[in-house]
């Protein structure tokens, strides 16, 4: 279990710092209207948002995306993942790992049914850590306005419960 939970750390980390460093990588493609489907959710891209890179494949029949408004701000990172533990777990030992790179946050909170916490310092956004029976996920929203992200959620699907937040924050 400890492995598998250093695996969504570990990802959930660069994740969010390919967020914080995105405004250095201006080339972004136009890809509203385009439709992203994965085995946990489909979203139609909104316009005037980008899908840096295609979706990987990640360790344990997981998934994870970078979406990125053309603006720049925000970007949000989407990892799911089989894993044998809580949210808050996952959240536990990723703001743990979080910390160690200059990123700072609020206490793990249960919100809307998954966990939730504030980041700042070195990254600014939202964190956001679900379940739904040994299917884990891991939301990142990074930048400056991460309300724009509510456009991005307005026209998210899930196809599982308790994984995804509805809202930025």
């Amino acid at each position: 279990m400890k492995k598998l939970l250093s695996y969504l750390a570990v990802f959930a980390a660069l994740f969010c710092f390919a967020g914080v460093s995105f405004a250095k990588a201006p080339q972004l493609k136009e890809m509203g209207g385009q439709k992203v489907e994965t085995s946990f959710y489909q979203v139609v891209i909104p316009s005037g948002w980008s899908m840096p890179t295609p979706v990987q494949t990640a360790p344990n029949n997981g998934v994870t995306a970078l979406f990125a408004s053309m603006s720049q701000s925000p970007a949000i990172s989407i990892s799911v993942m089989q894993a044998p533990a809580t949210a808050k777990q996952i959240g536990e030992m990723t703001l743990a790992n979080m910390e160690k790179g200059g990123i700072t946050h609020t206490p793990l909170e249960e919100k809307d049914g998954l966990q939730h916490a504030m980041l700042s310092g070195k990254g600014k956004g939202s964190i956001w850590f679900g379940e739904n029976n040994g299917i884990v996920s891991v939301t990142i929203i990074t930048g400056d306005n991460i309300e724009k992200a509510d456009e991005f959620f307005s026209v998210f699907e899930p196809k599982m419960e308790n994984l995804f937040p509805k809202k930025a924050q």
